[in-house]
């Protein structure tokens, strides 16, 4: 599955959150960023403090069983700013999809994490580096059952198959299986957790390099993590649960209400 490359498309990502913005501004409408494709999930978050605040959102890290002590890198799922709720009535509406997708992306050429980092945090026009995605829709496996919990990936060009059940991948986790391939000095190949937003960009949420000729198991949790800061979506965080509001959604709610207080603290409630 090609796609175009993820700093085109997140131009578009972040023309729509000036757009909100401006309206936010303007006292029309409050800020919103739908992050993912079905919003079976929704994350409000309201902001008491007396300055305008950025706010991103950020999945749980995922277990990689099948790898050792892997590097797992996170990314931003969706960033936006907004005023004082008590003054505007403004407020941030974060749209999740509970549909678990595994993903990859290829760089298109070697780059080394630190530099991964920082040429996609760059601003959207200054494409320097071309990048692959593809992403499908997958089930976790179960205790009992044959669900499709497995994808293979194939590299040239980049995709992923229809999955299909697969007897030895752990409960909880879907599996991906990588073909032989020869890793360059660093990796420019990256799979994992995979989120899709409103204009079908992929980004990987929560990812790792794949060993060669192996079976990656990837075992996600949809428990979100919103706190202050500009990360546009699809740029790699620092993951950093520190004074962030937890939205735990294996806990069977299906929206929490995030408050920034004015003394820089988070209180989420989770509600039907």
């Amino acid at each position: 599955m090609k796609d175009r490359p993820l700093f085109t498309r997140m131009r578009a990502i972040r023309a729509i959150a000036a757009a909100h913005r401006g309206g936010e501004q303007a006292g029309s409408q409050p800020g919103v960023s739908h992050v993912m494709t079905s919003s079976s999930y929704q994350i409000i978050v309201r902001n008491l403090s007396q300055t305008t605040q950025y706010f991103y959102v950020f999945q749980k890290q995922a277990a990689f069983p099948s790898l050792t002590n892997p590097s797992i890198l996170s990314s931003s799922l969706g960033c936006q700013s907004v005023g004082n709720y008590t003054s505007s009535g403004a407020q941030i509406n974060f749209g999740l999809d509970s549909q678990i997708y595994a993903g990859a992306l290829s760089t298109g050429q070697a780059v080394t994490p630190s530099e991964f980092i920082a040429l996609i945090t760059l601003d959207a026009t200054r494409s320097i580096v071309s990048t692959t995605t593809a992403a499908r829709a997958i089930t976790l496996t179960t205790p009992s059952g044959s669900p499709d919990n497995c994808t293979t990936l194939s590299l040239d060009p980049l995709g992923l198959s229809v999955p299909a059940y697969q007897s030895k991948v752990p409960v909880g986790a879907f599996g991906m299986i990588v073909p032989t391939y020869t890793p360059l000095p660093v990796p420019e190949l990256y799979c994992g957790v995979a989120a899709l937003n409103n204009d079908q960009a992929i980004i990987l949420s929560s990812y790792v390099a794949p060993a060669p000729n192996a079976v990656l198991s990837c075992i996600p949790e949809q428990i979100f993590f919103v706190t202050t800061g500009y990360q546009p979506p699809g740029s790699a965080v620092s993951y950093d649960e520190t004074n962030a509001a937890c939205c735990d959604f294996t806990t069977g709610y299906a929206t929490f209400t995030v408050i920034y207080n004015a003394n820089g603290t988070f209180l989420a409630t989770g509600g039907p």
